[in-house]
């Protein structure tokens, strides 16, 4: 059930809430494809089978969990975006995964022998996945039959107008007191224009260029922002930006910026 809930958590928040700032965790693919396991893993074991297989799989699962959200606590990501639109402290998270470890590893499977009823619930729970991972397929070919992609198809579905490429763009390696630039792409995702008012950081050291800006339907702007690090600090800065729109639906589109000061 937790993984079930955290899969649908992400899928709600995909390229909407904060992503893990750092590197490759942040792509919107990786978070869809760890949803996707995170469904398939949990209907496996939701089916009722404990078999080695589903052991092995969870106990590999969490570990690699557990090595994501420490990692991302040691380079000072505010949130493991585990959850989506939820923010989760990566330590908190790394707690858990260690948690589920322990107690997958006191709750280690008997030795049983290969017959028909012992294999029947790793049966099931194969079958399981395979059913999770084919109406996922078919809802994404549907969605994007209707709405032209996969991406067009999840911000209808969660009510979105604008989204961003990029829900965490990551400015590289940067030294304290470097000015750093990089481009965000924001698109319409519905049939009429958008016009994007202002932007606003949550901290003076971000400067947004390009603005105001109209966005066609089916179009895209770029908007160059500026990030200014501080002198005397190192370490992961991540900041918050908030571009407010004309759009009712959707007046404040929000994402996160940062670096690694060296």
């Amino acid at each position: 059930m937790l993984l079930i809930a955290a899969a649908g958590m992400k899928l709600y928040g995909l390229n909407t809430s904060a992503m893990p700032s750092v590197g490759w965790f942040a792509q919107p693919w990786v978070q869809l494809a760890a949803a996707e396991w995170e469904l398939v893993l949990g209907f496996w074991l939701i089916s009722g089978s404990f078999a080695k297989g589903s052991w092995f799989a969870a106990l590999g699962t969490f570990l690699t969990f557990a090595g994501v959200s420490a990692s991302l606590g040691i380079d000072g990501a505010a949130s493991c975006g585990c959850l989506g639109a939820v923010h989760a402290n990566p330590w908190w998270a790394f707690g858990v995964d260690a948690m589920a470890v322990v107690l997958l590893a006191i709750g280690h499977p008997k030795r049983v022998s290969r017959t028909e009823s012992n294999w029947r619930p790793l049966r099931v729970g194969l079958e399981w996945g395979i059913i999770a991972v084919v109406l996922m397929l078919g809802l994404s070919a549907i969605g994007a039959a209707v709405y032209g992609t996969p991406e067009a198809a999840l911000a209808h579905l969660r009510g979105e107008s604008l989204t961003i490429d990029e829900p965490y763009l990551d400015f590289g390696i940067a030294n304290p007191g470097d000015e750093i630039s990089r481009i965000a792409t924001v698109r319409n995702m519905t049939d009429h224009p958008i016009r994007i008012l202002v932007g606003t950081s949550d901290c003076n050291c971000t400067t947004l260029k390009d603005l105001p800006a109209n966005i066609e339907p089916g179009k895209s702007a770029a908007i160059s922002i500026d990030l200014y690090t501080p002198p005397s600090k190192s370490g992961r800065l991540t900041r918050r930006v908030f571009l407010r729109t004309n759009d009712p639906v959707q007046p404040v589109v929000r994402f996160s910026i940062g670096c690694l000061v060296e």
